[in-house]
């Protein structure tokens, strides 16, 4: 007989991640210079919105990729990301280097997605766009996948193998002042530019011959 008991490992979870005013910074400017232009393009061949990075300790920008279904249906932006760093990456320096790095994803990842970055090894893991937003902009399967499968709405955002968090509830934690004004006239300036792909995607995939996703 199976043992349905949830098993949580409190002892052993990883932090709850703190980051300064000017580490968000550095995460946003890494998603509105270097993923968002990716994301442009590969949204124009038909791809949905969704892009990741892989950041080196000092959150520079090492790897980023975006969403390529069209490519392959697993091809999220995280896997698609995790796929070419590990062409770039021998196998020998994968662990090392994922056990250092900061995981940066578009949006909350999916089942899928966070499987992909715990079984990668990446321990720190930041999105910027929640699962409600994700589904505002009518792409609703990261929270239905979950509750089809597992019976749950979410994953555990501090565990046994990494420790999560969104960059936009933790902007609003922070105490008025210069920072909180200019990281959130950044979140307006990138909501606007994913809500306008989002819409493009929407509008075009019926019109596109490479799109044939079964969870389109």
């Amino acid at each position: 007989m199976s043992d349905d008991k949830v098993v949580i490992d409190e002892p052993n979870q990883k932090a709850v991640l703190t980051p300064t005013a000017d580490e968000i910074r550095q995460m946003y400017k890494v998603i509105e210079d270097e993923v968002l232009p990716k994301t442009r393009k590969g949204v124009k061949e038909g791809n949905k919105v969704f892009g990741a990075a892989i950041l080196s300790p000092e959150l520079q920008c090492k790897f980023c990729e975006t969403n390529a279904e069209t490519d392959c249906p697993i091809f999220h932006g995280e896997v698609h990301c995790i796929y070419q760093w590990s062409k770039a990456t021998p196998p020998a320096e994968r662990g090392p280097m994922a056990q250092s790095s900061i995981f940066l994803s578009t949006h909350e990842p999916c089942c899928m997605c966070i499987s992909s970055i715990l079984w990668a090894g990446f321990p720190v893991v930041y999105y910027f766009f929640p699962y409600s937003v994700t589904s505002a902009q009518g792409i609703p399967h990261d929270i239905k996948t979950m509750h089809e499968l597992w019976g749950v709405t979410t994953y555990r955002k501090q565990n046994a193998y990494l420790s999560t968090a969104c960059l936009m509830d933790l902007v609003a934690a922070l105490p008025d002042g210069a920072d909180k004004t200019e990281l959130v006239a950044t979140q307006d300036r990138l909501l606007k530019a994913y809500d306008e792909m989002a819409n493009y995607y929407h509008t075009e995939k019926a019109n596109n011959p490479e799109n044939s996703l079964v969870l389109g």
